[in-house]
């Protein structure tokens, strides 16, 4: 399944693009970090702009999993449907093809920092973490509105909030303020405490509250969508 899934996003035109995307920022992150290693600049910024780096590719997971299940703007058809005998088939190379793309960036724009195996664990599980609640966003987006050109706007929608985040964090002098219920405040500060201990002033983030709270809310999503969509059949 997750070879199938692979090649369907190997056909689409953006394959290319994403996949270069992340090639490109994990060798173009770790020359900056290892040829200025020893400067100020980078023990102030190296950390905020791994999280920027972070922070874009978990905005193109949100969308890349409601595209996935969203109706072809052409045709009108969720096609993949018709391949898939029971919603863990239908869900789990998709989800997964995503949950890997993940572990490769992650790991990858940490690859200095391999003699620090914890910092490197921590890191990978929050992003996968992260990961699995913007799947579940998606999935929860697409079974209510189930139109493409709709889950676009969303992205739209999920990137300012993002940017929102990222800007306080990287610019506190300019005192932009909180959006109120915005979810990328506690994300962004997961990531921010993670590489940033000693001088992270956010409350610490519980990788196990967090574990279980991901895991509910993917279920949670996955069954309500198996109910509300799967269960009825294909909108063909």
């Amino acid at each position: 399944m997750l070879q199938f899934e692979f090649l369907k996003l190997w056909r689409n035109n953006l394959t290319a693009v994403l996949f270069g995307y992340i090639g490109f920022i994990i060798i173009t992150y770790n020359v900056l970090v290892l040829i200025f290693n020893e400067a100020s600049w980078m023990e102030a910024w190296g950390g905020k702009i791994a999280i920027l780096i972070l922070s874009i590719m978990v905005d193109i997971i949100f969308w890349l999993a409601a595209m996935q299940i969203a109706e072809d703007m052409e045709t009108g058809m969720i096609h993949v449907m018709r391949t898939s005998h029971t919603i863990v088939q239908y869900f789990t190379g998709k989800h997964l093809l995503l949950l890997l793309i993940m572990i490769v960036l992650s790991i990858g724009i940490m690859a200095t920092r391999l003699g620090e195996p914890i910092v490197v664990l921590k890191f990978t599980i929050f992003t996968l973490l992260t990961t699995i609640l913007m799947i579940s966003a998606g999935v929860f987006f697409t079974m209510l509105v189930k139109k493409q050109n709709t889950v676009m706007v969303a992205g739209s929608v999920v990137t300012g909030l993002l940017f929102a985040t990222l800007m306080r964090l990287i610019l506190p002098a300019w005192n932009i303020p909180e959006i109120p219920g915005n979810p990328f405040n506690y994300i962004i500060k997961g990531f921010y405490n993670l590489l940033y201990p000693v001088r992270g002033d956010y409350a610490k983030v519980s990788l196990l509250a967090l574990s279980l709270f991901a895991i509910i809310v993917y279920v949670f999503f996955i069954a309500l969508f198996y109910q509300v969509t799967y269960k009825k059949g294909f909108r063909l």
